[in-house]
């Protein structure tokens, strides 16, 4: 069986309990029911915004405690053009992480911008 993480081949484990070899990547040993441990995954690899240091996935394009765009995202394909990213608006959601783009749409919900003061 392969690993659901990194798709790597598991190897047969023996049980904790019975000391028999268990399926690999079986959640209790086919032998005793022993609840057998979890496959260990790399980590994912993380890269740090320029702008704050929070972490982020290296797929994410902007930084979520920031706002600022992240080098190894991919904000150029998700920017629509003629957007200024320094004159970005949160999503009024409150919820929602998206951003208000040039349509007056949000970026994630797609819901409308609408002004706290109203």
């Amino acid at each position: 069986m392969d690993c659901p993480h990194c798709k790597q081949e598991l190897p047969a484990l023996p049980c904790p309990a019975c000391q028999r070899s268990a399926l690999a990547g079986a959640g209790y040993c086919h032998h005793c029911g022993h609840e057998l441990p979890g496959p260990v995954a790399e980590p994912p690899k993380l890269i740090a915004c320029d702008s704050c240091g929070r972490k982020a996935l290296p797929e994410a394009s902007y930084c979520s405690d920031c706002g600022e765009p992240l080098a190894g995202g991919e904000a150029g394909v998700l920017t629509p053009s003629g957007f200024d990213p320094g004159e970005r608006v949160a999503c009024s959601d409150g919820l929602c992480i998206g951003i208000i783009g040039v349509d007056g749409k949000c970026t994630e919900c797609g819901r409308p911008h609408r002004p706290s003061d109203q």
